[in-house]
């Protein structure tokens, strides 16, 4: 017979204690009663104190580990992964029926405005009313909700901050994180202006020193704030001078990219989390050769590119595009994810005017360049043998324009290259071939370029045309016939590594063009599980 482990054999045991067997309760009833009995006068039987030795109370609340608080604290929905929004939670609507939120980390912006990719937060209402039990375990669980959970706060008027301070004052010691939207209600930008411009700074300065007294806890913050005027900027970033010190900060002045603006906020940034200074120097150069790289890599190949969505942007892809254009609307950024502990919004430092301790965006890796000849060497070296570079236009002349600002002793060192050609909106058949025909020219160009400052035995190439997007059929026969013309020129590349073509409108002349230009290298190959900005979800059709 099997034999029952430690929680079972209580369980049953405390069932047969309370649920005796008939012949025990018989025996029971069949004894002396306490007036014929003179024992029973001087103390209790054996079975009594059997009895109450058993029903002695268990474990409380209280006296249980902070680990399983927690999970209790969980399960009733007092501690949740989403951002909790202290001026709105009261309303809150959400249905008690569906305490789970699918709500992804990832992010990414939306035109002129960063919003969440998915949908809202689902989760329901915080239950306060638990704080209410007793003294005791609202001092036991005060510090654990206020320390554990993300909150966010709108101060838009003097009265949302006074409900602030009211519905926190309790426990505001304990509170670690927090985001807060500051600004006119009308989502003005702020000026040094009377009225409710005024009473913003006021109010600024208010929460600042309550910051400064009563959140000594406080380590990770983020403030959100509409501002384009560097007085203002500058009159924000100065009265968090009393702040205290934080782990992690995070400031988005505005939509635009201002970079005057943006330079008072990165050290704001930085002198909150104690990062201005003077400082030891970190040796370096004293670790081992393969530490060395693999701090290299970390540093130049894993960051994602804000200029590609989320779902298309493997590790180490980087995109050579113009990056100041000012489009927003057109090319939106897709956020890192890790910009902001709080998940309040996008911090990402590309194309707006923010900046945040914890962004891990792909940046412009010259400041690496230029430590010394031998770290120059080394960063150079891994940023370009390791990372693919792409291209997201189909204009050979801005390719061209990108390409020169590579020295011929970097390009050689490349290993992958990728060509991206858009979706696009094609009119019908043309009448004239001139256009298609500079355009092969300048093609032609390219690739002459290429033989001559890349190196080919070690070069893998890629070509991606996302197709035509037309409600005629005469645009996708015209725009098929000019992409055969241009893929069969690709044979001058012969001796390539690697080609790889994707056609969405034409899939089956990918072999035929891959065959071309490696010959018999392509035979037996086995096809790519997953593409630069097409993943894998387009592969098996």
């Amino acid at each position: 017979m099997d034999t029952l482990d430690p929680d079972e054999q209580a369980f049953w045991q405390l069932y047969n204690e309370l649920n005796p067997p008939s012949s025990s309760m018989e025996s029971l009833s069949r004894e002396e009663s306490p007036s014929t009995n003179p024992c029973s006068l001087c103390g209790p039987s054996a079975m009594e104190v059997e009895m109450s030795l058993s029903f002695q109370p268990g474990t409380s609340f209280l006296s249980l580990p902070e680990t399983a608080k927690i999970k209790i604290l969980e399960y009733a929905g007092l501690l949740r992964p989403c951002l909790i929004d202290i001026t709105s939670e009261c309303v809150r609507r959400n249905p008690t029926l569906q305490p789970l939120c699918s709500r992804s980390s990832m992010r990414e912006t939306k035109g002129s405005w960063t919003a969440f990719v998915d949908r809202g937060c689902t989760h329901p209402r915080l239950p306060t009313a638990l704080f209410q039990t007793s003294r005791a375990v609202r001092d036991e669980i005060g510090p654990l909700f206020f320390g554990l959970n993300r909150f966010s706060a709108t101060l838009y008027r003097k009265a949302d901050f006074c409900k602030f301070r009211e519905a926190t004052l309790w426990g505001v010691d304990h509170l670690k994180y927090l985001h807060i939207d500051l600004g006119p209600s009308d989502r003005r930008f702020l000026k040094l202006y009377g009225g409710v411009h005024r009473t913003m700074m006021k109010l600024w300065v208010a929460f600042c020193d309550l910051a400064a007294v009563k959140m000594p806890s406080l380590t990770y913050f983020s403030l959100k704030c509409r501002v384009k005027d560097l007085e203002v900027a500058h009159k924000l970033m100065c009265a968090m001078d009393c702040f205290p010190s934080l782990d992690q900060c995070a400031i988005h002045l505005n939509q635009y990219q201002e970079n005057d603006i943006r330079a008072v906020v990165k050290r704001t940034c930085w002198r909150l989390t104690n990062n201005l200074g003077d400082r030891p120097p970190f040796r370096f150069l004293q670790l081992p050769k393969e530490v060395q790289l693999l701090i290299l890599e970390q540093l130049l190949i894993n960051r994602p590119d804000p200029y590609i969505m989320a779902s298309e942007c493997p590790k180490g892809l980087v995109t050579l595009q113009d990056r100041r254009r000012q489009r927003p609307t057109i090319y939106p950024l897709t956020c890192c994810g890790t910009c902001s502990p709080l998940r309040a919004m996008c911090f990402c430092y590309a194309r707006q005017t923010a900046f945040s301790t914890t962004c891990s965006c792909f940046s412009s890796p010259t400041p690496y360049f230029l430590v010394s000849r031998g770290f120059y060497e080394d960063a150079r070296r891994v940023f370009f043998s390791k990372n693919n570079f792409a291209f997201t236009d189909e204009d050979p002349e801005l390719i061209m324009r990108l390409l020169h600002y590579i020295p011929t002793s970097s390009s050689m060192q490349i290993r992958h290259l990728t060509f991206k050609f858009p979706l696009t909106f094609r009119s019908p058949a043309r009448t004239a071939h001139r256009v298609d025909d500079a355009a092969l020219l300048s093609w032609s160009v390219l690739r002459r370029f290429i033989r001559e400052h890349f190196d080919i035995p070690h070069l893998s190439l890629t070509i991606i045309d996302l197709g035509t997007k037309n409600y005629g059929n005469g645009a996708t026969q015209s725009r098929n016939k000019y992409l055969r013309k241009l893929l069969k020129a690709f044979v001058d590349l012969r001796g390539l590594r690697d080609f790889r073509v994707y056609l969405a409108d034409e899939r089956s002349y990918e072999k035929d063009v891959e065959r071309a230009v490696l010959g018999f290298a392509c035979h037996g190959r086995s096809k790519p599980s997953h593409m630069p900005f097409i993943g894998q979800k387009h592969l098996n059709t």
